[in-house]
């Protein structure tokens, strides 16, 4: 039975590279993502958003406050009627607010990057796996 080390260490590889793994510029203060807790018209993309794309833009930007609200609709207008926006706070300009309603992840992922200008973060792991271990003799 493998320990969690390898889980650990893909966990953390998956965090540190790939789509999603941005650097933000300084004049970026904070970011709130809301959307609904059901995925039902039109919520799916902030959600997915959530899950895959945020840990990767809270590892490399730790000082970022982000903030996500999730609200409740009991009925069926509230449940059309249920915003769901992605919003930029800058220290030197105003508030930028996204519109990810009916939107798939990787296009608000796309409309982020554009809207903060944030650079995509180079691979810079070493590749794991076994090293070779023969001994090379003078030629």
């Amino acid at each position: 039975m493998p320990g969690r080390f390898p889980t650990q260490i893909e966990f953390l590889k998956s965090l540190s590279i790939g789509k999603g793994a941005v650097k933000l510029p300084n004049n970026v203060e904070n970011m709130t993502l809301t959307f609904k807790r059901l995925n039902s018209y039109g919520h799916m993309g902030a959600r997915k958003f959530w899950r895959f794309y945020l840990p990767k833009i809270q590892f490399h930007n730790p000082n970022l406050p982000i903030s996500v609200i999730r609200t409740d609709a009991t009925t069926e207008a509230e449940h059309k009627a249920a915003l769901s926006t992605l919003t930029i706070s800058y220290t030197d300009r105003a508030p930028v607010v996204l519109n990810v309603k009916y939107k798939h992840s990787d296009s608000i992922l796309q409309d982020f990057v554009s809207a903060t200008r944030a650079a995509p973060v180079r691979d810079t792991t070493p590749p794991l796996g076994k090293p070779d271990m023969r001994i090379k003799l003078n030629p």
